[in-house]
């Protein structure tokens, strides 16, 4: 198992069911991608789908250049990943999504380790060698003080939990705009499949969170989102809500998935639902009419 070529696979722009098949197989290789060799049945097994459709999405893999099959007489095929293509992939997707955010908003700060210049100003030899622009030359403590030309510290890129979280592509089904303070009504999941209850998370988040759904079972959906709404309302979440997630898809697929935290949203919600069902409407009756039945009662029983 390589958790670094997970990682990197996470960050490619492709279809979620031939992603997965990708993951699968990083799933059994080292780093280096190879030693690589699940049966097909494994694979269908780890993926939840018919031998015909990994066998699709593998040939797939193969003519994009991501995988190479080996075939081995009485045994199972070995596979060997392509790193560097991978990688290379991966990378240009995340420079992709940083400029298309560049361009939404010009006046956000970039992502870490991302060298931004002014397109307008006069090309220096600092320039020429790639040094970065410096966040904290504008209005620093030694400005307002006075000092001239004060120095410029030297910017540390250390990697924080956002690097190693999966870059998600987002399709055109995928709802994403949860932000509500209510975790029972906090999202209304896809409306033209089914309708799931999304835990609290920014729009980012759900984006990544739902694309994990689609790779899960239909049935075992909603328990999955309120396992993580949980598991954050226990505080067992501090940050990032994808890598939470993709643990428990991951644990489906092997087998080994458990409901803890999920088992109280679900019981909130249902409690919620209870609430807001219609009293039962209220009959008053006439004194007169009672008075009327109960001569009918008596005239029935006189007759027996």
């Amino acid at each position: 198992m390589s958790n670094a070529l997970m990682t990197e696979v996470w960050k490619l722009d492709l279809l979620a069911p031939r992603k997965m098949v990708l993951l699968a197989l990083a799933d059994n290789a080292n780093d280096e991608g190879t030693n690589c060799f699940p049966s097909v049945a494994t694979i269908v097994e780890k993926c939840s789908m018919s031998e015909r459709t990994v066998q699709g999405h593998l040939q797939s893999l193969e003519e994009n250049g991501l995988i190479q099959r080996k075939e081995r007489s009485g045994r199972s095929t070995h596979y060997t990943l392509n790193v560097e293509r991978i990688s290379a992939l991966a990378l240009a997707r995340k420079r992709e999504k940083a400029s298309q955010r560049l361009k939404i908003n010009p006046e956000e700060p970039p992502i870490q380790g991302e060298v931004i210049h002014n397109t307008g100003a006069t090309s220096t030899p600092a320039d020429s060698a790639g040094v970065p622009a410096n966040p904290h030359s504008i209005n620093t403590p030694a400005i307002s003080a006075g000092v001239q030309n004060p120095p410029i510290p030297p910017q540390i890129l250390r990697p924080t939990p956002a690097d190693s979280a999966p870059i998600t592509t987002k399709e055109p089904y995928l709802k994403t705009t949860t932000t509500s303070g209510d975790p029972i009504e906090s999202c209304g999941g896809d409306g033209s499949i089914e309708k799931l209850h999304y835990p609290v998370c920014s729009q980012e988040e759900c984006a990544a969170i739902a694309e994990l759904m689609a790779c899960c079972p239909a049935e075992l959906r909603q328990k999955t989102l309120d396992e993580i709404e949980g598991a954050r309302q226990a505080g067992v979440i501090k940050t990032n809500l994808v890598p939470f997630a993709r643990g428990i898809v991951t644990a489906i697929h092997r087998g080994t998935f458990t409901v803890g935290h999920g088992a109280k949203i679900s019981e909130q919600r249902h409690k919620k639902s209870l609430a807001t069902l219609p009293l039962p409407p209220q009959i008053t009756l006439d004194p007169a009419l009672i008075a009327k039945g109960t001569q009918f009662l008596k005239n029935v029983r006189s007759k027996n």
